[in-house]
């Protein structure tokens, strides 16, 4: 059997993530992703995967989670 690059990383990732845990954001968030006001007041997006900011900002709470929920529709 022969395996692809692609597939590797992808059995590699699921593997870290099962060992290491999901993501960096708390299962508890219903998400997945966090979302937290920043300095000059504007909500964002914490991407579960790299721990960075979307460059999106939302101007609610509110706004920032259906964005969320949109990505995870």
């Amino acid at each position: 059997m022969k395996i692809t690059r692609r597939q590797l990383r992808k059995i590699i990732l699921e593997e870290l993530n099962r060992t290491l845990g999901e993501g960096k954001c708390d299962k508890e968030s219903g998400h997945k992703g966090c979302i937290e006001q920043d300095s000059k007041g504007k909500w964002r997006v914490i991407s579960n995967k790299t721990g960075k900011y979307w460059p999106q900002t939302y101007d609610s709470k509110k706004d920032a989670e259906e964005g969320l929920d949109a990505y995870h529709a």
